[in-house]
């Protein structure tokens, strides 16, 4: 024990006594310690998984061309796997973009989809190759719509801002997505893709 540890123990001891002697020539009974009880910490239950009910027709294998306007007819190709986790809390695609004339290697992304229960709005977070990320929220399917919001969108290039991706599903087999930015000259770009599962 520290002399400064020893030292408070000993106040505290003198205290204690000083107040039982002052309570005794009083005739007054010695006021009881008082005992600081925390609180009772909580306990948390196992969170309740997300309903992907409406998001199995996604697992699988998936081709997908995307047209920019403002590239063309040249169209960027990829292939999107989607599975799911195996503890259930998550749906995660893989996808893999094959290189285009105007970048200098292809794209890898993967994304991890889940439902959270408290904001109730889906969640996608991405990570890709060449340092890439981001994440988008939707509150979910809205008939055969579903739309994912620019939640982390920055400017990059000469892309000032963009909307968010607007996913339609044709069937189980089929969907298209579409969305639009902006250029630093004021350009308006609309981007359209389909995807057919394989």
């Amino acid at each position: 024990m520290s002399y400064f540890v020893r030292a408070l123990a000993l106040a505290g001891v003198f205290t204690v006594t000083a107040a039982a002697a002052s309570a005794q020539s009083t005739g007054e009974a010695p006021a009881p310690m008082s005992a600081t009880v925390p609180p009772k910490a909580p306990t948390y239950p196992v969170p309740v998984k997300p309903d992907f009910s409406s998001m199995k027709f996604l697992l699988g294998t998936w081709k997908c061309a995307t047209h920019s306007e403002r590239r063309g007819n040249e169209a960027s190709l990829a292939t999107i796997t989607y599975t799911m986790a195996p503890d259930g809390y998550f749906m995660k695609s893989l996808t893999k973009s094959q290189k285009v004339s105007y970048a200098a290697v292809g794209y890898t992304a993967t994304d991890w989809y889940t439902y959270d229960n408290d904001a109730k709005r889906w969640i996608d977070v991405t990570v890709g190759s060449s340092g890439a990320y981001g994440y988008s929220t939707s509150m979910g399917w809205q008939n055969s719509y579903m739309l994912w919001g620019a939640d982390s969108f920055l400017p990059n290039g000469d892309v000032t801002s963009s909307t968010g991706t607007l996913m339609t599903k044709i069937s189980d087999t089929k969907y298209t997505t579409k969305q639009a930015f902006t250029t630093a000259a004021g350009l308006l770009n609309r981007v359209t893709g389909s995807c057919a599962k394989q």
